[in-house]
């Protein structure tokens, strides 16, 4: 009976551990996607209307408004994300020079792979050295 009970128990808390872990993941990703559909112009434009819900007669003098800065906000964009990728480039190619083979084709990965994903990167922990002790140091 003991026995019975004990896994009863223990399989509840393995079904609320699977549907706390599934519910959270859902909802982290329904955020990001809302995070991620302000960046085209129409979920920018969509999620102003939301928040603001104008009156028609508001919305004729409104929208204009969003319309610019919506556009000028992709513009901006744009420019950031070639102006980073020319700096990257750049970087690169300042070290190449002083790294041997090795340490090339790590960065080259690197940049194919693009970042880290997660707060300290993929099989990172705190501090940014894998768990065999490689990878960057710590400086003061």
């Amino acid at each position: 009976m003991k026995v019975k009970s004990l896994l009863i128990i223990i399989f509840t808390l393995l079904i609320g551990f699977i549907l706390g872990w599934l519910s959270s993941t859902y909802m982290n990703n329904r955020r990001l996607k809302e995070f991620r559909s302000y960046a085209s112009y129409e979920g920018f434009k969509y999620h102003a209307l939301e928040i603001l819900n104008p009156t028609e007669e508001q919305k004729e003098k409104i929208l204009p408004i969003i319309d610019e800065f919506s556009r000028n906000n992709l513009e901006l964009k744009e420019k950031y994300r070639e102006e980073f990728v020319r700096l990257m480039k750049d970087y690169r190619d300042e070290l190449k020079p002083l790294l041997n083979e090795e340490q090339i084709q790590r960065l080259e990965r690197r940049r194919r792979r693009g970042p880290p994903s997660g707060r300290y990167g993929r099989g990172r922990h705190q501090g940014g050295r894998q768990r065999d002790g490689s990878g960057p140091r710590q400086f003061p």
